[in-house]
């Protein structure tokens, strides 16, 4: 596998070759459900365009694609509530790092019949 820059190169100007040779358009000009159908067939290393004789299309699909848009979606703070993490612990660093035990400044998350002791321990936080 090459390094991140020239892999991404080379994939995305494969990615647009078997595009142009499965349906006579670029990537990003296809429906959804041809681009989704597209990113399978590389995915599953069943690329038919010379494009991609420089570069495996399964291996950049999983060490590429799946490995660099999730770090990237998850670098995200809205990602970060999606999924109730607070935050990096910077700078203010975190305390208790005993097992199921809050700093002073995070939230007690409501389960379902605790939300009344969840209203009360979040009341204290500052």
């Amino acid at each position: 596998m090459p390094p991140m820059r020239e892999a991404w190169r080379l994939g995305l100007r494969a990615l647009d070759a078997e595009s142009q040779r499965a349906h006579g358009h670029r990537f990003h000009e296809l429906e959804v459900t041809q681009q989704s159908a597209l990113l399978r067939v590389v995915q599953q290393g069943h690329t038919t365009d010379p494009a991609w004789q420089s570069l495996p299309p399964d291996l950049f699909f999983s060490k590429r694609v799946l490995h660099d848009i999730t770090q990237l979606y998850y670098a995200h703070p809205y990602a970060w509530n999606q999924i109730g993490f607070g935050g990096p612990a910077a700078p203010r660093g975190y305390v208790r790092m005993d097992f199921d035990r809050r700093d002073p400044w995070e939230a007690s998350e409501a389960r379902p019949g605790r939300e009344e002791e969840a209203r009360r321990e979040n009341a204290r936080i500052g």
